[in-house]
């Protein structure tokens, strides 16, 4: 026979008894149930918590008012803000002078190029036609100035060997010289200038008159003063009456210290003389549809027989100066970047160590580590944002400078102002990430010590 439960006898026993009698709710049976109870008791869980009021952080803890202290700590160290925001502006306008300056030289080469290469357009026959005795005529070079978009042609070429120049029949003083048989319209089309005398004309091509000019410094070497009582000169013997004394066009070094005459070797495919050539001086723009028609004008029978030089692409061309300047400039700038960086990081480090028993109290007083390392993170960005600011306007004034003084047309992405201050930011938060956390590590216990 089973022993009934002894009766309760005291106060606590009645009340333990009591609560055993209670009955038990039964634990829900099966998957579903189970998880419609937890759901249940989680929303009641979060229903709770919402009707709890949430706490009000301090103006010290909060994101503003923690930038807030680290501006108010940077005016308490003025001198050594200045000084660490300083090398971040060196660095940053390196950097904004680099982009400036590389674009502005870029654009300036571009134009240089627009003003000579972009303009000039060759027509050349080969070594074989004139062996076969094709050579252009002076009708053809007639028919290129009346394309529309050319300002001036003219055909040359020039001797295979050098000749014996001098001054006098007996030859007493010689000076090797390359000759050029040239047109009047080619050296206008080349830009000749001359110290003295002229250029002979086109009635002197006509009647293949004995008539030369010569480059200055084939001129001095040969002793001629100027030419006054007509002088002459003698190439290989064979006299010419000197006209006139030119400076060669600048980056022409075939033209440099030579002779030249009327252009009847290159119309007679002369085989002393290269393959002539006819070179077009265009407007700005017109070359590459000149040099479509121009083979046409020069020789119909054969314009596919004639090989024809044009300017390259200038896009292209401006972009590869440009890329290979920045990449040289840049790398300089990222070398004053980083160590603006290291300036940051170690004011910002050094500043910690001095200021660890103001750290430990801010601790014992409460503040979360995130609190002190945003703090020092704060001060970091606020040096380098400085520094940006500083930086870029010093960059954009240096461009500009050497821009002026140099002549050129400023080119300069606006972008870069407000990329300046960005980068410094940038430099500042990554320079004071481990001041920051080495701060955000001092334990309270260090007020205690200090």
């Amino acid at each position: 026979m089973a022993r009934g439960r002894r009766k309760p006898e005291t106060d606590t026993e009645l009340l333990e008894f009591v609560t055993a009698e209670e009955p038990v709710e039964a634990r829900p049976r099966g998957r579903k149930a189970r998880k419609a109870a937890k759901q249940e008791a989680k929303a009641a869980r979060e229903a709770a918590k919402a009707e709890v009021p949430k706490r009000q952080g301090r103006f010290g803890v909060r994101s503003m008012g923690i930038a807030y202290e680290a501006f108010q700590s940077l005016r308490g160290r003025s001198m050594r803000t200045w000084m660490t925001a300083i090398g971040i502006a060196l660095g940053i306008a390196a950097t904004v002078a680099t982009v400036g300056l590389s674009s502005t030289s870029a654009a300036a080469i571009a134009e240089r190029f627009n003003a000579t290469e972009a303009t000039q357009v060759t027509v050349s026959f080969s070594n074989n036609m004139r062996d076969a005795g094709f050579a252009p005529t002076l009708d053809a070079s007639e028919r290129v100035r009346s394309i529309i978009g050319v300002e001036n042609a003219g055909i040359f070429c020039t001797s295979s060997e050098e000749r014996k120049a001098s001054r006098t029949e007996t030859q007493d003083y010689t000076r090797d010289v390359p000759v050029l048989g040239m047109e009047p319209g080619a050296m206008e089309a080349y830009g000749f200038t001359f110290v003295e005398g002229a250029a002979f004309d086109t009635g002197h091509v006509v009647r293949d008159d004995k008539v030369a000019i010569v480059d200055e410094s084939a001129a001095r070497d040969l002793g001629y003063a100027s030419l006054e009582g007509g002088p002459m000169i003698y190439l290989n013997g064979e006299e010419y009456a000197l006209v006139g004394v030119y400076t060669a066009p600048e980056g022409e070094a075939k033209l440099t210290g030579a002779v030249i005459i009327p252009p009847t070797p290159c119309t007679a495919a002369d085989p002393a003389y290269g393959a002539a050539e006819v070179f077009i001086r265009t407007d700005l723009g017109a070359a590459d549809k000149v040099a479509q028609t121009a083979p046409t004008a020069v020789f119909p029978e054969g314009a596919d027989n004639l090989s024809v030089t044009k300017p390259s692409d200038l896009r292209n061309f401006r972009k590869g100066v440009e890329n290979e300047m920045q990449a040289l400039l840049l790398g300089l700038a990222g070398v004053s970047l980083v160590i603006g960086a290291v300036s940051v990081s170690n004011t910002a480090l050094v500043s910690v160590m001095e200021r660890r028993s103001e750290i430990g109290l801010r601790r014992a007083v409460g503040a979360a580590r995130r609190a002190v390392a945003m703090q020092f993170v704060w001060e970091s960005t606020l040096i380098g944002l400085i520094g940006g600011l500083f930086g870029t306007v010093l960059g954009v004034n240096v461009t500009a400078v050497v821009s002026l003084y140099r002549d050129w047309q400023i080119v300069f992405d606006p972008m870069l102002f407000a990329a300046g201050p960005v980068i410094g930011a940038v430099v500042g938060v990554v320079a004071g990430v481990y001041p920051a956390w080495r701060a955000s590590r001092i334990p309270p216990a260090v007020t205690l010590r200090a």
